[in-house]
C-alpha cells in the first residue's frame, strides 16, 4: 500500500495529465488522448477506466468542463469553506477470501458522485496490488459519511459490464468523515460488511444488465430418443456445452441438484454426469450483440472420457423466451450417424426493459430470523367460489382489505396479463361465461374463455360464472359491482396503491404448466419475458416500500424475477407430492427438496410448499433442511384451514403459512400484524428507486 505522500504525488502528476489532456478536447481529441496515453505509461497506470474516472472528479473539483459520461464529483464543491470540509484522497483497499478469474474486474460504488451514484456504468474500477489484494483512491469530502459497495465484473468486446458477484448486506458499507490529513485506510474484507457483526460473508450473483441468460434444461423424462442402447447409452453419459466463437462476457456454468451442492459453477473438462431422473441445467450467460452470432456444440461422452458424439445449436434457433429444441446427437467416429435424439427444452432471460436498476440496496434475500412466523391470507380472506364461501370475492381489494382487518401480515394474490398487457388479480386461467341475455341453466351452457386472450375494456364488461356441485352460479361483473373495492378483476397497479403498505403482499405469477401425462393447464401465447417485464414495471413503480414477495409454479419464471431485478425476493412455488393433482412435468417440482435444490442453483429467496408434504412424522426435519440452506419457506394449501393446522405448521418451523379465512383461523392471542410498525415499515423505504 502506498502512503499518503506517494498517492498525493500521484494525483499531482495526473492533474497536470487531466490539464494537458481536457485542454486539448476542445480543439483536438486525438491530442487529448495522445497525452492521456503518455500518462498512463508514465504513471503505471494499467486501467483507462480508473485514470478517468478519477481525471473527472479531478476536473470537476477545478471547475473543468469534463464528458459527462464519467464521475465527476460534484459533491467536492458542495462543503461549504466555512466548514473546514476539504477534499481528501480516500483510498479503498480490499482483500478477496479467493482469487479472481483472469477476465474479471474489482470495482466499487456508492452514493456520491465520484462514486458513480451506484450505477453500474459509471463505477471506480480497482487496482489489481496482487492475487487477493486490490486498491484505488478517489478525492472526496473528508467530513461526509458515504456509503459504498463492492462488486466483481467482466466486460464484454463492447465495453459493457456484467455483474458477476456483489455485496448485497441490507445495509452498505460505511466511509466516516474523518480530520483533513487523519483518513485512515482499512483492509476491507470482500463481502463481509461489518466483521465485529457477522464473519459471514454475503456475496450474490448480479443482474441482467447488456447481456442475456440461455438454460438449456435437463429436467424431465423421456428426453433422449436412442437408437442404439449398447452404441449410445443415456444413463451413462457425460454432457458438455462448448461454445464454437469465444467472445468476452460469455460464460458457461451448470447446476447438478443435489441437496447443499446445487449451485452453479463450472463445467468439467469432460462434462457433467447425467443419468435418467437427474437434473441438470446449463445456464449461459453472453453478450446481447453477439446472441444471434453465437453457436454451440452439445458434447457426450462416455464415463471413461471417450467423445461418443456431439450436436449442434445456435441462439437464432432460440425463437421464443421459452421452447423445445430437437437436436441430432451424430457419432463422433462416423459423423453421418445419427446416436440419439434430443428433445431440449430452453428458456431464455432477457435484461428488464423498462428502466435500470442500480447498487444501491437490495432485499432480495432479506427475511431476517428474528421475524415470526407469519400468516398470509389466500387470495385474500380465502377462495369464494366454493360453498360456505366467505362474503368478500376473492382477489378483491374488498378480500385483502378483510384479511388485514383481522391481523394478516401479508396477502397472497394471483396476476394473470390481458391480451392488450394489463396486469389483473384473478386466480383461475380462465373463466366462465355467457352472452348477454342469455338465460343459463346448466354448465354445458356455459363458455370457457382465458383471460390472455381478452382485453381489459371487455374484461370487465363480461358475465362470470362458477359451477358449485353441479349447480350454476352467477356474480356481479366488473362493470355491474357499484362497490368499487368489491369488483373482480382489479389491476395490479390499483391493488398496490390501495392496500396500506403495512399489509405485505405475495405476488404469484401465473403461468401454465405441462403435465407429467400430456397437456398442459391452459394455452399461453404472451411472451414469457414481456409477461414478467410488465408485472416487474408495476411493482417496481407502484409496489416499493412494503413487504413485497414474487412467487410462481413456474421454476423459469422465477428465475426470470431472479435476474431481471435485485430488489424482491422470489418464491418457488410447489405443489410437490400431492395425490390431489396431476405431477408437472418438470422434475424440480415433484417434491420439496427437488425445489429446494433448484432455489438454492438460482439463489431464490426460498420456496412455497403445498401442505401436503408436511403432514408426516419429518415435517420439522424438512424445513431445518430449507433453513440450513438459507432458505424460508411458506406452507400453504387446504391443509392449512384450520385453528390447529395454522398453530402445527408455526410449531414444526414454516416461515409462513398461508389459509383461507383470517376471519376464522387466524391466532386468538394476536393483536396485530407483524408489519404494523413505522419503524419496521421504515426498513422497506430503500426498494423505492422514483
Amino acid at each position: 500500500m502506498g502512503s499518503v505522500a506517494t498517492n498525493l504525488h500521484k494525483f499531482l502528476a495526473l492533474r497536470y495529465c487531466c490539464q494537458g489532456a481536457l485542454s486539448l478536447s476542445g480543439t483536438s481529441n486525438n491530442s487529448g488522448n495522445c497525452i492521456i496515453k503518455r500518462c498512463l505509461k508514465q504513471q503505471g497506470l494499467a486501467q483507462r477506466a480508473r485514470f478517468h474516472a478519477q481525471c473527472a472528479a479531478y476536473a470537476d473539483a477545478a471547475s473543468i468542463t469534463a464528458d459527462d459520461n464519467y464521475a465527476t464529483g460534484n459533491e467536492l464543491l458542495e462543503a461549504a469553506p466555512s466548514t473546514g470540509c476539504k477534499p481528501t484522497l480516500r483510498q479503498f483497499n480490499v482483500r478477496l477470501q479467493t482469487a479472481l478469474a483472469a477476465e474479471e474486474q474489482l470495482a466499487l460504488t456508492g452514493d456520491v458522485k465520484a462514486l458513480g451514484e451506484w450505477q453500474l456504468s459509471r463505477c471506480v474500477p480497482l487496482d489489481r496490488l496482487d492475487e487477493l489484494s486490490w486498491q484505488t483512491t478517489v478525492r472526496l469530502q473528508s467530513c461526509r459519511q458515504i456509503e459504498y459497495r463492492y462488486f466483481v465484473y467482466v466486460e464484454d468486446a463492447a465495453g459493457n459490464k456484467q455483474i458477476r458477484r456483489w455485496e448485497t448486506h441490507f445495509k452498505p458499507r460505511l466511509l466516516l468523515p474523518c480530520p483533513e490529513q487523519q483518513c485512515n485506510s482499512p483492509v476491507d474484507a470482500f463481502g463481509i460488511a461489518n466483521p465485529l457483526e457477522n464473519t459471514q460473508s454475503q456475496v450474490h450473483r448480479g443482474w441482467l444488465n447488456h447481456e442475456a441468460i440461455v438454460q438449456l434444461k435437463f429436467n424431465g423424462e423421456k428426453m433422449f430418443q436412442v437408437h442404439d442402447i449398447e452404441t449410445f447409452d443415456p444413463q451413462h453419459v457425460q454432457l458438455k456445452i462448448v461454445p464454437v466463437e469465444q467472445s468476452s462476457g460469455l460464460h458457461v456454468e451448470y447446476s447438478k441438484q443435489l441437496y447443499g451442492r446445487s449451485q452453479l459453477q463450472l463445467q468439467p473438462q469432460f462434462g457433467v454426469p447425467y443419468t435418467k431422473g437427474d437434473i441438470v441445467i446449463f445456464h449461459i450467460t453472453l453478450p446481447l450483440e453477439q446472441m444471434m452470432l453465437q453457436h454451440f456444440r452439445l458434447e457426450c461422452y462416455s464415463l471413461d472420457h471417450q467423445l461418443l458424439g456431439s450436436a449442434t445449436l445456435n441462439a437464432a434457433q432460440l425463437t421464443g423466451s421459452e421452447g423445445l429444441l430437437q437436436l441430432h446427437i451424430k457419432s463422433a467416429q462416423r459423423p453421418d450417424e445419427t446416436l440419439a435424439r434430443l428433445r431440449l427444452p430452453y428458456v431464455l432471460v432477457q435484461p428488464y426493459q423498462y428502466s435500470p436498476l442500480d447498487f444501491k440496496t437490495t432485499y432480495a434475500h432479506y427475511w431476517p430470523r428474528s421475524w415470526p412466523n407469519l400468516d398470509v391470507g389466500h387470495r385474500g380472506n380465502g377462495k369464494s367460489y366454493i360453498a360456505e364461501a366467505p362474503q368478500e370475492r376473492e382477489n378483491t381489494i374488498a378480500s385483502f382489505l378483510s384479511a388485514h382487518a383481522h391481523h394478516a401480515d401479508m396477502v397472497e394474490l394471483d396476476v394473470h396479463l390481458t391480451a392488450d398487457g394489463i396486469p389483473v388479480i384473478y386466480h383461475d386461467f380462465g373463466l366462465r361465461t355467457a352472452p348477454p341475455g342469455k338465460q343459463i341453466e346448466k354448465p354445458d351452457q356455459l363458455e370457457y374463455v382465458l383471460i390472455k386472450d381478452i382485453n381489459y375494456e371487455l374484461l370487465k364488461r363480461l358475465r362470470i360464472f362458477s359451477v358449485i356441485n353441479g349447480k350454476v352460479f352467477e356474480y356481479p361483473a366488473h362493470n355491474a359491482e357499484p362497490r368499487t373495492e368489491h369488483r373482480i378483476f382489479p389491476r395490479l397497479v390499483e391493488v398496490l396503491q390501495q392496500l396500506p403498505k403495512s399489509l405485505g403482499i405475495d405476488v404469484e405469477i401465473k403461468w401454465p404448466q405441462r403435465r407429467q401425462g400430456g397437456g398442459s393447464e391452459a394455452e399461453q401465447t404472451i411472451d414469457k419475458n414481456f409477461f414478467a417485464d410488465r408485472v416487474l414495471h408495476e411493482v417496481i413503480r407502484y409496489g416499493c416500500g412494503r413487504p413485497l414477495i414474487f412467487s410462481s409454479f413456474d421454476a423459469d419464471m422465477c428465475t426470470m424475477l431472479r435476474f431481471k431485478q435485485n430488489i424482491f425476493p422470489v418464491m418457488f412455488l410447489t405443489q410437490g407430492e400431492t395425490k390431489k393433482w396431476q405431477p408437472f412435468s418438470d422434475l424440480r417440482t415433484r417434491n420439496f427438496m427437488a425445489a429446494v435444490n433448484n432455489a438454492q442453483a438460482f439463489e431464490l429467496a426460498g420456496t412455497a410448499p403445498h401442505a401436503e408434504d408436511f403432514l408426516g412424522e419429518n415435517a420439522a426435519q424438512m424445513l431445518q433442511q430449507a433453513r440450513d440452506q438459507g432458505q424460508i419457506a411458506v406452507i400453504w394449501g387446504d391443509d392449512c384451514n384450520s385453528k390447529e393446522r395454522v398453530q402445527y405448521f408455526t410449531q414444526i418451523g414454516a416461515t409462513a403459512t398461508c389459509y383461507d379465512r383470517s376471519d376464522l383461523y387466524m391466532p386468538e392471542a394476536k393483536q396485530r400484524a407483524f408489519f404494523n410498525s413505522s419503524a419496521l415499515l421504515a426498513e422497506f423505504e430503500g426498494q423505492c428507486r422514483i
